[in-house]
């Protein structure tokens, strides 16, 4: 098996059309990248959503005339843009995230023990210049300016000089990149939202393109999440992008009408909502014991890390914006809408075992858009030991009502009968939003 190093020697660099690459579309844009992958290249996310700042990082790829700093909030994708990009080219990528005791031999090299007598180990930045890789410098902006300086060479394009190696030089290949993300542009934190930051040099910031990035619009985090997790309806992903975004003004201090509020803070970041969303469909069997899924997986998701008196606000933000945050039954409280597979494999375990004597009720709903907006209807069934009872209709009417006696019901047992109409709702676009006295 070769080793890493043998493995970049063998890359080949090749031109690729930008448009095709990034767009799937021809352009005529040469952009340089590497006919192979390697163990260093990322792998792509089908899922991945570039930002709107991706196109500034694309621009950089094609024409690198100077190393790039890309800045902007936590959890806004500022590294996975540049991951993301760079598997699209095939390009190798070594990575580092600064820290306060970093070292510049921490990024060139070491002399180290092997086989008895001493060796030079390459850093990854080293690496990166020899064989053309991408150097990817994660939080710059926390490193000690004095550390920060010894780069200007290398920023400036010039060989790299090692010293312990004898005073080796290694000149940049025609294919290397230096990327840096950070939280701030390199001037320091005024904010006090993210301790350890330092204020660079001014002559070590000049050397960079700076590009900020934020957080993805609306449509593009809501695309995210019903790619993501399909089981989540479509309405569920818009309220919890929604919500997102509210805490995100409340934490810059505004509303969306112009007044202001109380900062909080915590901050909503997109991998924040992607992990809430995650959690929300692990914790739904909690729905069973009486326990909120959306409110127990934003805990852990986002508001434990806030003090009680804005996790008390971020509660009360959740069940206005998810009604059936506050909802209780006696088996459930406030089941998170369930839709398609995932609501027919709950349905096959709340049910399994459960008889007619139990009384088990559901309630579907199925939301469409039309000439008249958006419109919704509901079905609700409850099997009892005489058969299943329906009632069925748009969302706010009396609707209409059915009763199927329990020889006419599947195996003449209302609960099977009820969960297999149940099942055919679901495939046909419904969603479980309620449920009670199942297993």
């Amino acid at each position: 098996m070769p080793t890493l190093q043998e493995e970049l020697s063998r890359l080949q660099p090749v031109d690729c059309d930008a448009g095709l690459v990034f767009g799937g579309k021809a352009s005529g844009t040469v952009v340089r990248g590497y006919a192979d992958a390697t163990a260093l290249t990322p792998r792509i996310d089908p899922h991945f959503r570039f930002p709107e700042a991706s196109r500034d990082v694309i621009v950089w790829f094609i024409a690198p005339e100077d190393p790039l700093y890309l800045f902007g909030p936590t959890g806004c994708g500022k590294s996975s843009c540049i991951r993301q990009l760079a598997a699209r080219l095939k390009y190798p990528v070594f990575e580092v995230t600064g820290h306060g005791r970093l070292e510049f031999a921490d990024l060139v090299g070491h002399l180290s023990l092997k086989d008895g007598s001493m060796t030079y180990e390459y850093g990854p930045l080293a690496l990166a210049m020899r064989y053309g890789g991408l150097f990817l410098f994660n939080e710059m902006d926390v490193i000690a300016p004095d550390v920060a300086s010894g780069l200007h060479g290398v920023l400036d394009g010039c060989p790299l000089c090692i010293p312990e190696n004898g005073g080796e030089l290694i000149v940049p290949h025609p294919l290397f990149r230096f990327a840096a993300t950070a939280n701030t542009n390199g001037g320091g934190d005024t904010t006090g939202l993210y301790q350890g930051t330092q204020r660079q040099n001014l002559a070590f910031a000049d050397r960079f393109l700076l590009c900020e990035m934020s957080y993805p619009d609306a449509s593009v985090e809501e695309e995210l999440l019903r790619e993501r997790f399909p089981t989540l309806p479509p309405q569920l992903c818009r309220s919890m992008v929604d919500y997102a975004n509210e805490i995100r003004r409340q934490f810059m201090g505004d509303r969306a009408d112009g007044g202001l509020v109380h900062a909080v803070e915590v901050i909503f970041s997109t991998r924040s909502l992607l992990r809430w969303a995650d959690l929300t469909i692990r914790y739904q069997p909690l729905a069973r014991h009486g326990i909120q899924p959306i409110t127990y997986a934003l805990d852990r998701a986002l508001a434990f890390r806030a003090g009680r008196e804005t996790r008390a606000m971020l509660h009360e933000l959740a069940q206005r914006m998810f009604p059936q945050a506050g909802e209780s039954s006696p088996s459930t409280a406030g089941e998170v809408p369930l839709s398609g597979d995932a609501a027919i494999r709950f349905l096959a375990d709340g049910l399994d075992g459960v008889d007619a004597g139990h009384c088990p009720k559901l309630h579907l709903r199925k939301t469409g858009h039309g000439p008249q907006g958006v419109t919704s209807k509901d079905w609700c069934g409850e099997a009892r030991p005489d058969g299943m009872y329906l009632r069925f209709g748009r969302t706010g009417s009396g609707g209409q009502g059915r009763f199927v006696a329990a020889d006419a019901c599947c195996r003449q047992d209302p609960v099977c009968e009820l969960r297999r109409r149940a099942a055919r709702k679901l495939r046909d676009g419904y969603v479980l939003i309620h449920s009670e006295n199942m297993r």
